[in-house]
């Protein structure tokens, strides 16, 4: 059956045997009613290809990895400088907490099988796991870049709010040299 809306001047109206119309969005999500420990583990896959398609729609080269247990979800080919020479960036991708946080830890279950108890124990992210870690915020896409050697002296988490000079910032990945992200690191309200 077709879904029926009239006009009747000051407004509309629904028919009767019309589905409810509501604004559809491409941020929302688990419109199936997923149970939210399986749908957790399926966000965070989700975000991983939403990341990749933003970059490669903003001209990046972008690669997933196909391997379990690894401290990076994809590669990007960011440049030194604009135009410059091409440097291969190891990138983790998280989902932005619902308290507005990126986790800077990994090791640790979420999902249906959070329980799960293996031999791999919780560790925070090091330049030796990755390069960068891209945090997107599960309602707007808005995607922060940052650079892992910036979490050093941090603890397991960062508050999005303290981080607004990396969001969006395409920059990142066209200047990735260290005069660029030293002096980017500074802007930083630590």
């Amino acid at each position: 059956m077709l879904a029926c809306v009239i006009d009747v001047g000051n407004g509309t109206e629904e028919s009767e045997d019309s589905p409810e119309l509501k604004e559809r969005k491409p941020t929302d999500f688990n419109v199936t009613g997923k149970d939210d420990g399986a749908f957790a583990a399926d966000l965070g896959i989700a975000h991983e290809y939403i990341v990749v398609g933003l970059l490669i729609r903003l001209g990046f080269e972008v690669g997933t990895i196909d391997l379990t247990r690894t401290p990076f979800d994809i590669y990007i080919e960011g440049l030194q400088t604009p135009k410059g020479e091409q440097i291969s960036l190891r990138t983790q991708v998280k989902t932005i907490t619902n308290n507005r946080s990126i986790k800077l830890a990994a090791g640790t279950r979420s999902g249906a099988d959070r329980e799960y108890k293996s031999d791999v124990k919780e560790y925070k992210y090091t330049t030796g796991h990755n390069d960068l870690i891209i945090g997107i915020d599960r309602h707007t896409f808005d995607l922060y870049l940052l650079p892992t050697r910036f979490t050093e002296e941090w603890g397991k988490s960062k508050a999005i709010s303290k981080l607004i000079p990396l969001k969006n910032n395409w920059d990142i990945l066209l200047n990735w040299n260290d005069d660029f992200l030293s002096a980017l690191e500074k802007t930083l309200d630590a």
